[in-house]
Formats: C-alpha cells, structure tokens, sequence
C-alpha cells in the first residue's frame, strides 16, 4: 500500500508539472507515462482518466494552498491583516497555476461530478481559512461574532461576488483572463475591509 502512495504522488507531481505548463488541453496520458517512464496502462491503473488525474492534481495543491494560508494567516495580529494575507496568498496561487485551474477549455462550462465534489471540499476548506481570519479579530477585540460559521460564509459569498461580477462585466468565459485578477483583488481587499469595520461598528454598538 505504501508503495502504491508513493506510485501515485510521482505520478501527480509529473501531472502538476505538465498541467501547469501547458495546461489540461495540451497535455496528454502518453507524456505524463513517458515522463515517469511508466506504461499507460499502469497509469491508467492508477487513475482511469484525464480528468481523475487533473482532479487529484488539483486537490494536492489546493490542500498545500490551504496549509500555507492557516499557517500565514495565523501570524497575523488583526483580522484586515489576516484577510490581506489571505487574498495575496491565493492571488499567487492562481497566477502561479493559471494555466492548470483554466479547465474550461477542454470541459466546458459544466464541471464532471469529479471535479465538482473536488471544489466543494474547496470552498469549505476556504471558509475554514475566513473563520480563522474572524477568530484572529475576535481573539484582538476588534469585534464579537456569535455564528461564526455563519459569518466566514458570508464573508466567502461576499468575495465570490466580486469575482463574477468582474467576469460577467468583461467576458462570457467561466474563468477570468489574467489581467482581470488585479482588478477582482482590488475589489475583494475593499470589499473585506468594509465587512470587517461593519463587524467592528455593530460590536460597538451592542456595547453601547
């Protein structure tokens, strides 16, 4: 079983490099092989597909993503310190990884089930970050919060709104162009920033 762990994170490392290069449309099951000089049918012992493998390909980076910003954010001494932190980090792993995240190009805009119970684990993964970033405001008395789950989902919906506006004021793509990344960053530290100080006023007030 160890053996196969390891058989398998080589192949998904190789897969990593080919995606992000090239992308998921122009890299194929044959080059990944010959990278590992591995037959096809062993890799597709492994993973029975393209897109099984982009999946496992992008749940890794998405957990290691995910690591770096608990253990980043969790320096932070005020929650706009935290959030800034957090929308940095992921603005570098999107353009650090644009070529592999731009799937649409070969799946169209309908996720396989695959991947789509791949970003949902996402998203979660993203709330816990946005809780830790409240618990961080909580833990300096910048505010009170008393559903903090609730909280960190409002606070995730209210980012991903920037992020399809931005798309839907400038392309019908399901995935931004590159240069459209500042401008949604842009918008979701200002954004941020107006939820965190409303957080502060109303624990203000409920003092008061």
């Amino acid at each position: 079983m160890e053996n196969q762990d390891k058989k398998k994170d080589l192949i998904i490392d190789a897969a990593l490099k080919r995606f992000a290069h090239f992308g998921l449309s122009k890299t194929t099951m044959t080059e990944i092989a010959t990278d590992l000089s591995l037959s096809k049918a062993l890799l597709y012992y492994y993973f029975p597909d393209k897109i099984s493998l982009y999946s496992a390909v992008l749940q890794s980076i998405i957990e290691n993503m995910d690591q770096e910003l608990l253990k980043d954010v969790s320096r932070a001494t005020n929650s706009l310190q935290a959030l800034t932190i957090c929308l940095d980090k992921r603005q570098d792993f999107i353009r650090k990884y644009y070529n592999l995240l731009d799937f649409t190009k070969v799946t169209g805009s309908e996720l396989p089930e695959g991947l789509a119970c791949m970003f949902t684990k996402a998203k979660d993964s993203e709330v816990t970050v946005l809780k830790t970033v409240l618990e961080i405001g909580i833990s300096a008395r910048e505010f009170e919060v008393s559903d903090l789950e609730e909280t960190a989902r409002l606070l995730k919906d209210a980012l991903s709104g920037i992020y399809f506006t931005v798309l839907k004021r400038h392309t019908q793509a399901f995935f931004p162009e590159k240069e459209q990344f500042d401008t949604i960053l842009i918008r979701q530290k200002k954004l941020g920033e107006i939820f965190l100080k409303g957080l502060m006023v109303r624990s203000a007030l409920e003092i008061c």
